[in-house]
């Protein structure tokens, strides 16, 4: 009996060819489609993670000011037998309607050897308050030394703002040693986290009677414009040294659309013949072991940094990029990109197909 054979059974080999040929002579269904799926979320993929790396929210375009502070007279004349004498004098404008505010300065500085001062002094504006004065801390100590220090803060405020006294924190751990009484203080008071504290563990080590004469006259603070004194502290230790320190705050409460006085600059008259250089004295002399330290003030206009106009010492220059418009022209980039690429993708697999 004969058997009949099929070629594909014989020629098993030669049937898987035949059947890949074709397999291969016609295009996979669903191909083109799982590649644009695939390219679609590879774009989608690039557009996340530029959102990520960007971020979806605005950044400001420039940094806002921060609220002024006068910092000096502060680390300065140790060594003994040296003196000091710094005032500040604020007045802050505030109007609680459109939340603009100001203020106008007068710092004067003096330091050098007791009964040898050098003065300078300063006015200026900010554009905004300022909220802090931090003076004569850790300031001429030694023996023989004189400090004396002044800060008056008046904050006129323009709308519905209430205030009520002003904690103090004043003359704790001063006076030590000598003859009694050595504290001349108005008043006496420790307190922590005070409006104004001044006179604190300063005048140590020996002296006169009454030698710590510190005062702060009837004071008030506002939630709406809160201020902070610090000062004649740490200072003047060492036998046989002084301090006199005075500190005001008060407030002045105007209707809510009373007009805030606008500076004005100082109108300066030209002369008629150029002034003459007068040849400055010969500058003080330095004790041995005393580093001499510059009384720049921190008050002084400086060149703005990116922004408009000039800036202070106060105030943020204007920098930084508006990081919206950024990340949609990135995103749309690469979104474009990823579908080109995708449209690319899909011709080529289909000529080749």
């Amino acid at each position: 009996m004969a058997t009949a054979y099929s070629s594909a059974s014989s020629l098993p080999g030669v049937a898987g060819a035949a059947a890949s040929r074709r397999r291969a002579g016609r295009p996979a269904a669903g191909r083109p489609g799982a590649l644009l799926r695939r390219g679609l979320a590879v774009t989608f993929g690039l557009v996340v993670a530029a959102a990520a790396i960007l971020g979806t929210t605005q950044a400001p375009a420039s940094a806002a000011p921060v609220p002024g502070t006068v910092n000096q007279c502060n680390y300065i004349q140790d060594g003994g037998g040296n003196e000091i004498a710094c005032d500040v004098t604020i007045t802050n404008y505030l109007d609680l309607d459109t939340g603009l505010s100001r203020s106008d300065i007068t710092v004067r500085t003096c330091e050098g050897p007791v009964g040898e001062l050098l003065c300078t002094t300063i006015p200026v504006s900010f554009p905004t308050a300022t909220t802090v004065v931090d003076q004569c801390n850790n300031s001429a100590n030694g023996g023989g030394s004189i400090a004396t220090c002044n800060v008056s803060v008046e904050n006129v405020i323009v709308g519905d703002a209430t205030t009520s006294p002003a904690t103090v924190d004043q003359c704790g751990g001063s006076g030590a040693e000598g003859p009694e009484p050595t504290l001349n203080c108005a008043p006496v008071s420790t307190t922590t986290s005070a409006t104004i504290t001044q006179c604190n563990g300063s005048v140590n080590g020996g002296g006169a009677a009454l030698r710590v004469t510190c005062t702060v006259d009837p004071s008030t603070v506002s939630a709406a414009l809160p201020v902070t004194i610090r000062q004649c502290n740490d200072s003047v230790n060492g036998g046989g040294s002084l301090l006199t320190c005075t500190a005001s705050l008060t407030h002045r409460i105007l209707p809510a659309g009373s007009v805030i006085p606008t500076p004005t600059p100082p109108v300066t008259t030209p002369s008629a013949t150029p002034p003459v250089t007068t040849p400055s004295a010969t500058p003080p002399t330095v004790e041995a072991g005393q580093t001499p330290t510059p009384s720049a003030n921190p008050l002084i206009p400086i060149a703005g940094g990116g922004g408009s106009g000039a800036g202070y010492g106060t105030e943020l220059a204007e920098t930084g990029t508006d990081a919206l418009p950024v990340f949609l022209i990135a995103a749309g980039a690469l979104l474009i990109g990823g579908i080109l690429l995708t449209v690319m993708l899909v011709r080529r697999r289909s000529t080749q197909l």
